[in-house]
């Protein structure tokens, strides 16, 4: 198998393809993937591909049939030789897809290369012609333009960063590591190259101080916001804000992705849910087990941090407390278990909607916080989540995680009645979370919200809007998630509330509040001057029409968390506290 990529005109974001392929046979087929690991979510990559043709090795036209969205069949007779060539739209800059402009190009495998069924363990060499000047960044084998995967899983698993990016390079536990940096923005290279060899020690050590590669590759591509990541076996693609690098939280946010993505090369690159083993790049692949490769790797992406020297213990708890709020203002929590987010995936967490707080669940948010409530568990046993990790890796790193491989392993540590009642509570169930927070010198704090954007994690102070102070009473409850810009839309309304009763609805526009104009300070103000039981009678547009809804507002619920340090804490509790992050237990 032998692929060959051009740009020729990169202002017309089309890749140029040919496929070359000895011995097809009377007919061969080819199959365009509909998904890519790590993202679940049908793309189907085939809706961007355009003017396949196909020949023999004398330039002797071939047929070309399809078969449906993604298959393509070519009758090949006696030809020994196959060359199928075609063109990829490439303007979508997400880590998912591939993108290519008058400035780079940058690609996944399986967004733009089809596979040959039974064929897909043979050498894949892949040729990238660039225009003049611009080089080619690729955890590949081989260079500077000619490269060799193992197989088709290799190639797909392998993005490919063209251009004139910036290369700064680094050493971390005796392995080289690049970064690739593309796209405007105030990065300092070095600074950035000496924070990701600290998250790279640190994750190394967590796994045993071995590192399952010879380099690794991050590309980081600097756009106008964030947009995530997505991880690879020896490498990872970054799109982070040109805000991600200053003040110092944006520039911490942005190393937490550096962290996620690349403790994801144990956690769901080698080690993966035996439902993925192997890859099927036609159809979606189900497993109840996200929970553990997304919200574990959530987890430990903070804790690495922490263990780094790059995240405050207090800022970590924090950060802690702001998704123990989003937990407890997520209804969907109590309907749908982190198993059944796992395995709906496909329909659920990547279509969300105006109504999915209601309904459904984050097996990122969960997850991560099912792997602090289990880890605090296993080290009151004795052990930690640390261990358990280890474990998994050992056992299941060759032939894949079952199902209940996860729940195993912890029962060996906690012991099977206890194991089997967390994972009956927490993972299989809705019950409300619970953490032994005690054992390291914690304390779990409530208040009501003080504001729209009020995400929790500090314990607020008598004075803030909607906390009590000389007999104020708290703001009234409205009950519904307000976009504060561009317009002060609804974005969604958590059922049982007083705007859910109301009729208040996801999309309408709030524009007056008992005929004067609000904006969201003024509607705040309003809340807080009305108070629990109070009236308020708001304008929307809901659509083109303007509609009245008169609420009756509730009590405000106390659904803000935050953890506190204990302020005497035990010489037991500060030894598990340090123990567990790392870290000395930080002072009050």
């Amino acid at each position: 198998m032998h692929y060959r990529l051009s740009m020729p005109e990169p202002h017309g974001h089309l890749f140029h393809v040919e496929v070359h392929l000895d011995r097809p046979g009377p007919t061969a087929e080819l199959r365009f993937p509909v998904w890519t690991p790590g993202s679940y979510l049908v793309r189907e990559y085939a809706r961007h591909v355009e003017g396949l043709a196909a020949e023999d090795g004398s330039g002797r036209a071939l047929a070309v049939e399809r078969l449906d969205k993604h298959r393509v069949r070519v009758a090949c007779g006696e030809a020994t030789h196959l060359v199928l060539r075609y063109r990829v739209y490439a303007n979508e800059l997400t880590v998912r897809t591939c993108h290519l402009d008058g400035t780079h190009g940058y690609l996944n495998g399986a967004a733009v290369f089809p596979w040959v069924p039974g064929r897909e363990r043979e050498p894949h060499v892949l040729e990238v012609a660039p225009p003049a000047g611009w080089s080619v960044a690729t955890a590949l084998e081989g260079g500077p333009t000619r490269f060799t995967a193992r197989d088709y899983d290799e190639l797909a698993d392998s993005p490919v960063e063209i251009g004139t990016h910036r290369l700064v390079r680094f050493e971390a536990l005796g392995k080289p590591h690049q970064i690739a940096l593309w796209g405007r923005g105030h990065v300092d290279g070095e600074r950035l190259a000496e924070d990701a060899r600290r998250i790279v020690e640190a994750h190394g050590k967590l796994m045993g101080g071995e590192l399952p590669y010879d380099r690794y590759l991050f590309i980081v591509h600097v756009t106008d916001k964030r947009r995530g990541g997505l991880e690879h076996a020896r490498s990872t693609t970054l799109n982070v804000a040109r805000s991600g690098f200053f003040p110092r939280d944006a520039y911490v946010e942005t190393l937490g992705l550096f962290s996620h993505e690349y403790f994801h090369l144990w956690n769901v690159k080698r080690l993966r849910p035996a439902a993925f083993t192997p890859f099927d790049y036609g159809q979606e692949q189900y497993t109840r087990l996200l929970w553990w490769f997304e919200g574990a790797t959530s987890y430990y992406e903070q804790l690495a941090l922490v263990r780094a020297g790059i995240l405050a213990p207090r800022k970590w708890l924090e950060n802690l407390g702001q998704a123990l709020t989003s937990l407890e203002r997520t209804p969907g929590a109590g309907k749908m278990s982190v198993e059944e987010a796992s395995f709906l995936a496909w329909v659920k967490h990547y279509r969300p909607d105006e109504n999915s707080p209601n309904s459904a669940i984050s097996y990122y948010l969960k997850g991560e916080l099912v792997a602090l409530a289990l880890d605090l568990a296993l080290r009151r046993a004795g052990h930690s989540l640390d261990a358990l990790l280890r474990t998994l890796y050992a056992r299941f790193a060759d032939g894949g995680v079952p199902e209940d491989g996860v729940e195993r392993v912890a029962a060996e540590l906690l012991g099977e009645a206890p194991a089997r009642a967390f994972f009956d509570r927490y993972v299989r169930g809705t019950a409300p979370l619970e953490a032994d927070l005690d054992l390291v010198g914690l304390g779990l704090r409530r208040r009501a919200a003080s504001g729209f954007e009020d995400k929790g994690g500090t314990p607020g102070k008598p004075g803030d809007a909607g906390i009590p102070e000389n007999g104020r009473p708290p703001a009234g409850w409205l009950g519904a998630d307000l976009a504060t810009s561009p317009k002060l839309a609804v974005r969604s309304v958590r059922e049982g509330s007083p705007a859910w009763r109301a009729g208040l609805y996801p999309e309408d526009e709030v524009v007056a509040e008992d005929g004067f104009r609000v904006d969201a300070g003024a509607l705040w103000n309003r809340l807080c001057e009305v108070g629990e039981g109070g009236a308020l009678r708001l304008t929307v547009f809901r659509r083109d029409e303007l509609v009245e809804v008169p609420v009756t507002l509730g009590k405000a619920p106390e659904d803000t968390v935050w953890l506190e340090p204990a302020a005497t804490p035990s010489p037991a509790q500060k030894t598990a506290f340090e123990a567990w992050a790392g870290v000395p237990f930080p002072a009050r």
